[in-house]
């Protein structure tokens, strides 16, 4: 019925029936011949099974007509077998950009001219947006720890801080004050070199690879300042993260190879971790820590009566002060008792074993957020991650255990656990934290920092209050482990970016940073004194060419500082021709001349043969075109594309006349086919960092209605400690004998005789809030040389800390005491 030979002897016998000759394919595009010549060999077969069974069915056979109804189908199902077929076949032709000039004509003319005007210029001035609005955040985000780190003991007991908002708003005239300074300026050549400078630092991560381990520790912090946030900004765009993430995984790769495992990156002073700190400051690790730690992170901090202070003594010792502070009389509690018998008194037992299942429970609550939130991770994290995985198991052979060991150092330690300890720092709450607050904080911190470390409490010092929790830490291991296993499952930046080496050589607008002018004279400093060890070619290095053309770094002063913008140049663009890269330049550069001139000229006559179209006399068709019809830049256009063929070809950038011409003409069309998904990638970036600015901005109003709030606070708190009766225009002073602060328990000794005992009065008074004198007199005259100071912040964080006295000048007041006096006196509340 059917020749036995193979589909593939059939195509073979026809071929060399027609005499037609058959060409090797090369290695890129066999894959596509391979699988178009299953395709076709499917379609002959379809189209030979109708006639076969004609040919051998006999008419006057009784099962004549199940078999015509038989062919019938199969030859309904041929025909839609072969559309099938041709649909897919067209498919991947245009997905492999196996188009004619004809058909790369037709979907230029068919493109909405809208395409061709992308959104680079808009998305770079919103870059530039955010970068100011960035920089004004970070002033008032320092303006308001400043002001919170002050005020963090007197905030809990509604204290003055006068001082502190007077010191606060004494910085804003800083503005006027630059005016009256003289202004620094660069002039046009040191702007030139510095473009060209810091261009090539974003893009050639050797050198900064290799310049974080020669800065020195104190002035490594203002150096990855520099580098991660001001000159890789804060990831608004994959260019931005894949250079960073090709900075970093240099790094890594060069500091472990200094290693002798794995484990050294704990043990230490690597620059790896700070830099990955750095890194989390972004945008990224930012919304991470806002989605997934911040909600768990306002329920703790909004019980406002929670306590997980599990020291047995602590424990004790803030009763005893909880019941004078409350009764205003000296506890017949012991409080030189042991632990050992602390931990036995009934009252200790029942609050440690409280205390501990409610930190279970808000550390379980914790460690199952963030292992269900591994694909929320910021990608650079589980990136980096991959790296050290990858480089200790080559490097080192190293365990899964030991590798786990790292990434919970990296991904909890110096990331989740920073904050979680201070939230504020992160923005991850709304409110001010109480110093109890903060305290129990550190205690969650430490018991997942011991699971996260796959470690176990061991009982020494401070750990053995922690051992109840190494039950919950053990049954946790199996699930982390996973965790750890998935935690490095990412694709590689190309792919997962869709950013490659080449990208940053197609660039049409030049990339921005706003930059310090402090930040440019240290950096440039701190290259020259590295230059040799930074110097990456013995002969016309980069990095010496641009230093060299530079005068020494200019002198800035915190007064003279300003920011400015730099527009990056590459400054070695002109000489791409000595580097691998030029000939990437080239041919982007080309493709667009290409696709100009296939706009501007006749549509080309379809193709009817196999055969391939003539490039090189289409160009010059295209040549004689333009000075026929009065376009003389398609015959300039034409004539450069010629030129840079023979370069392109000459430097094996591409294979040019050995197959006429065809990978090349294949990467214009997957340019032309592509160009809306590029469109659309470049609308939806704009669409958000059009929204990442809108709320950088309300974020900023949010810093100054926090400040403001701060403010107010402040102001209703002083109306609470001074004098009692506000009306009168002097502190009223409060006179106490000697012997009644001593019966009291207030004053615990002194130096004072005890025949001056019984005629010596003190007498206290508030014109400050916050703040209060003491003077002693005997027989109406003061005995000291001026009044005695009394802070109520230092008795505050005395009290917190749990040191029991206050040294004065002849006298040792007893702190919880003194404070009950001052409540009662001068707080208006307190009666």
């Amino acid at each position: 019925m059917s020749d036995p030979r193979p589909e593939d002897e059939h195509v073979d016998a026809s071929s060399e029936e027609s005499g037609e000759e058959t060409e090797t394919p090369t290695a890129p595009e066999r894959r596509h011949i391979d699988r178009s010549i299953t395709l076709n060999s499917l379609v002959k077969q379809a189209d030979n099974i109708g006639p076969q069974l004609i040919k051998n069915i006999k008419r006057d056979d009784p099962t004549w007509t199940e078999e015509r109804e038989c062919l019938l189908s199969l030859l309904h199902a041929r025909m839609l077998l072969r559309s099938i077929i041709e649909i897919r076949l067209a498919e991947e032709r245009y997905a492999a950009g196996n188009l004619s000039v004809h058909e790369i004509q037709n979907i230029l003319k068919n493109q909405r001219e809208d395409v061709e005007t992308d959104w680079i210029a808009e998305i770079q001035e919103l870059k530039r947006n955010m970068i100011a609005e960035i920089r004004k955040n970070h002033a008032l985000e320092k303006q308001l720890a400043s002001l919170d780190k002050r005020i963090s003991l007197l905030i809990k007991h509604r204290s003055n801080i006068k001082e502190i908002i007077a010191a606060a708003t004494a910085k804003k005239p800083k503005a006027n004050k630059e005016r009256d300074t003289a202004r620094v300026e660069l002039t046009s050549k040191q702007m030139e070199a510095y473009q060209h400078l810091f261009y090539l630092l974003q893009t050639a991560p050797e050198y900064l690879a290799r310049l974080c381990t020669l800065v020195q520790p104190e002035r490594m912090d203002n150096f990855l300042d520099t580098v991660i946030l001001t000159l890789f900004g804060d990831a608004f765009s994959p260019r931005e993260e894949f250079l960073i993430l090709s900075l970093y995984k240099l790094a890594i790769s060069q500091e472990m190879s200094q290693m002798k495992s794995v484990g050294d990156l704990l043990s230490v002073d690597s620059v790896v971790p700070k830099m990955i700190i750095t890194y989390n400051r972004r945008k990224q690790g930012h919304q991470f820590l806002k989605q997934v730690i911040a909600p768990i992170l306002d329920t703790v901090i909004n019980q406002a009566d929670l306590n997980l202070e599990l020291n047995p003594v602590t424990i004790y010792h803030t009763m005893i002060s909880d019941i004078e502070i409350q009764t205003g009389t000296k506890s017949n509690l012991n409080r030189n008792m042991k632990e050992d018998e602390i931990l036995e008194q009934p009252d200790v037992k029942r609050i440690l074993g409280q205390r501990i299942e409610k930190c279970t429970a808000i550390c379980e609550a914790f460690f199952r957020d963030v292992l269900a939130n591994v694909g929320r991770l910021p990608y650079g994290v589980r990136w980096i991650a991959k790296q050290i995985q990858q480089i200790a198991q080559k490097n080192f052979g190293s365990s899964d255990d030991e590798i786990d060991k790292v990434f919970g150092y990296f991904v909890y330690y110096r990331f989740i656990n920073l904050a979680i300890v201070t939230p504020d720092a992160f923005d991850l709450v709304d409110k001010e934290l109480s110093i109890l607050a903060r305290k129990n904080l550190v205690v969650i911190s430490k018991v997942l920092q011991t699971l996260f470390t796959l470690n176990v409490f061991q009982g020494q010092g401070g750990e053995k209050w922690l051992l109840p929790f190494n039950s919950w830490i053990k049954k946790q291991n199996a699930d982390l482990k996973n965790f750890f296993r998935e935690l490095p499952k990412v694709t590689d930046p190309s792919e997962y970016l869709r950013v490659d080496k080449y990208n940053e050589l197609t660039l049409k607008i030049n990339p921005v940073i706003v930059i310090s002018l402090q930040e440019i004279s240290q950096t440039h400093q701190v290259l020259l004194e590295h230059q040799k060890t930074l110097k990456l070619k013995p002969a016309n290095d980069p990095l010496e060419n641009i230093l060299g053309s530079l005068p020494p770094p200019p002198e800035i002063s915190d007064a003279n500082d300003r920011e400015i913008q730099l527009t990056l140049v590459n400054k070695f663009k002109e000489n791409l021709d000595e580097d691998v890269t030029s000939g990437a330049t080239l041919y982007a550069e080309t493709k667009e001349l290409v696709i100009g001139v296939f706009k501007g000229i006749p549509l080309q006559k379809k193709r009817e043969d196999e055969g391939l179209d003539d490039l090189i006399g289409l160009l010059h068709s295209a040549q004689q075109f333009g000075k026929e019809n009065g376009q003389p830049q398609i015959t300039e256009n034409a004539t450069k594309i010629l030129a840079n063929l023979a370069k392109l070809e000459a430097d094996k950038i591409i294979i040019g006349s050995k197959d006429n011409y065809e990978s090349f003409l294949r990467g214009i069309a997957l340019e032309v086919t592509n160009r809306a998904e590029i469109r659309e990638q470049q609308r939806k970036e704009n669409t958000r960092l059009t929204f990442a600015l809108r709320e950088l901005r309300k974020h900023g109003a949010y810093l100054n209605d926090q400040i403001q709030q701060y403010t107010n606070y402040l102001r209703d708190v002083m109306n609470h400690y001074g004098p009692k009766d506000a009306s009168k225009k002097s502190a009223k002073h409060i006179k106490f004998t000697y012997k009644e602060l001593s019966k009291k328990g207030i004053i615990v000794s002194s130096d004072v005789p005890k025949l001056g005992q019984k005629t010596m009065v003190f007498y206290i008074w508030s014109e400050t809030p916050g703040e209060f004198e003491v003077d002693a007199k005997l027989a109406g005259k003061s005995v000291v040389p001026e009044p005695m100071k009394l802070y109520l912040d230092e008795l505050l964080e005395k009290a917190n800390n749990n040191v029991s006295e206050l040294q004065l000048d002849s006298v040792t007041l007893d702190v919880n005491l003194t404070l009950h006096l001052l409540n009662r006196n001068f707080l208006k509340k307190i009666k």
